[in-house]
């Protein structure tokens, strides 16, 4: 059987190499999804902020929905107050935890232990994936804007880790229940972003290929910023024979025909992310150089919306 496309998996990480846009991409399907009447949550994980800039929302976050947009919220997770929830769920003597929280030196420990920073945030997103209310998911769409590629996918691998290395108790129980939702094939997607660069591409095809082997469903790829085609091949075939002598027409033909090259040099880059991971890239345009704010977030969501909805890695699960 194949695996549901991007469109149609409830719980969604955006990861890729820094730079590329995941931030604003997490922005625009939270944005594209909210206004198809979706409830969509997006989590930051790691210390990120850019929500609020990209909404102009000022208000608290952490570890609380905030309404961003209709339909579309922020959540931002606290590591430290959701090792405080975790510990209060599982020690469940209140005045111990108070104890704990109040002291600097196991927070120390606390950020320090392997893996228990990344465990507690995933153990955020799962809530948020497996909220209910009335029987049914308080949350259609849940985004997660993951850290750069590497942080990304030891995150995604931390609750692996745990279940395997713990003994066993209520911390490895979790730590499976989580890594079940995080690696599931229909109801858990991976998407991974790039820009039409060297760097970023062949980055993302190596996660597509690390992730892929650990059992993780990388649903899409999406190549942001792509400049808009002008010109086709013919066109820049006339363009070289545009005879010169006039300085304004011989600067436009130049100009047109570095921007036919730039283009070129693009589609390659996306020929080579498709190749390399198997999938039919997702293209956001590049908007030019202005900040990226809700009305630019709609008319990326505009594009997203004419994107195909079969996204799917080709022979893969």
């Amino acid at each position: 059987m194949s695996a549901p496309g991007l469109f149609d998996r409830r719980l969604i990480f955006v990861l890729g190499k820094g730079g590329v846009g995941k931030s604003v991409v997490a922005a625009t399907l939270g944005t594209a999804w909210a206004r198809a009447g979706k409830r969509v949550v997006i989590a930051e994980v790691a210390d990120q902020h850019r929500l609020s800039d990209l909404f102009a929302n000022r208000e608290e976050t952490r570890n609380t929905p905030t309404e961003l947009a209709p339909n579309l919220f922020g959540f931002s997770v606290d590591v430290d107050k959701s090792t405080e929830d975790y510990l209060a769920a599982h020690i469940r003597v209140r005045p111990l935890v108070d104890l704990l929280v109040r002291s600097r030196t196991f927070h120390n420990f606390a950020a320090a232990a392997p893996g228990l920073p990344e465990l507690v945030t995933l153990g955020k997103v799962w809530e948020l994936a497996m909220a209910v209310d009335g029987g049914r998911p308080v949350w259609d769409k849940v985004i997660v804007d993951c850290p750069a590629t590497g942080h990304g996918i030891a995150l995604l691998q931390t609750a692996g880790n745990v279940s395997e290395l713990a003994a066993q108790g209520p911390v490895r129980d979790q730590a499976h229940r989580i890594e079940e939702v995080v690696k599931h094939p229909a109801a858990t997607g991976i998407a991974i972003v790039a820009r039409p660069e060297e760097l970023p591409v062949t980055e993302a095809i190596d996660a597509a290929a690390a992730l892929r082997a650990d059992g993780f469903p990388v649903a899409a790829t999406i190549m942001n910023g792509m400049t808009p085609r002008r010109f086709w091949a013919e066109d820049a075939s006339v363009l070289g024979r545009v005879p010169g002598g006039d300085p304004t027409i011989t600067a436009a033909v130049r100009s047109a025909l570095r921007a036919d090259h730039h283009a070129r040099i693009e589609q390659a880059h996306l020929d080579e992310l498709a190749a390399g991971t198997g999938t039919t890239p997702m293209v956001l345009p590049d908007l030019g150089p202005v900040v990226i704010a809700q009305s630019e977030l709609a008319l990326l969501a505009d594009a997203l919306d004419g994107a195909p909805r079969s996204l799917r890695p080709v022979g893969h699960p």
